[in-house]
């Protein structure tokens, strides 16, 4: 199962500052985060802090994982050991990440700094976060690793909203333009 992340781009002239994403297809194991980090800071700054958070997640690429959590644990392990000062002014504090992990037992996402995550196919966007969902909440490296949420459906493709995101939820009508995915 081939999974997709996108975190939905900021309204504005420059949506998508700061905003990273990665995949990774390991033998019976696969992940795809998006996020942002150092959204507010000047271009240059935000787009180091975001390949810092790229390039450590692909060195996850070198190990063989057993399951979805072991995969998801590293995943956490390499963002929160990069060093505060790499990751823009408030040194990972606004981080907004969502992971969509999958196995063969099945499929969980996991996330900080999210107001929303919706499963997104071509005909609908299915909410599966929303509200006071505990997935949701303040932005940051996490002080202990979260929870994941493991889902019944089986989709493929995910979009979340950051926490301080304006638009309530996105649209069938231009999600593709707003989270950067190109015909």
């Amino acid at each position: 199962m081939a999974l997709a992340a996108y975190l939905h781009g900021d309204p504005g002239r420059l949506p998508f500052i700061g905003h990273f994403r990665s995949t990774w297809h390991g033998e019976g194991v696969d992940m795809a985060v998006a996020g942002s980090v150092a959204s507010r800071a000047d271009v240059s700054t935000a787009f180091r802090a975001a390949r810092t958070i790229e390039t450590s997640l692909s060195n996850l690429q070198s190990t063989v994982y057993n399951d979805r959590h072991e995969l998801l644990h590293a995943a956490w392990e390499a963002i929160i050991q990069i060093e505060g000062c790499d990751l823009g002014p408030q040194s990972g504090a606004d981080l907004s990440v969502l992971f969509a992990v999958s196995d063969h037992l099945g499929l969980g996402i996991a996330g900080v700094g999210l107001a929303g995550v919706w499963s997104w196919n071509d005909d609908n966007i299915q909410p599966l976060a929303v509200g006071k969902h505990p997935l949701l909440g303040v932005p940051g490296r996490p002080e202990r690793l979260p929870g994941i949420l493991t889902l019944d459906c089986n989709p493929t493709r995910f979009v979340a909203t950051a926490h301080d995101h304006t638009v309530a939820a996105p649209n069938l009508a231009d999600i593709k333009v707003r989270c950067g995915v190109h015909p």
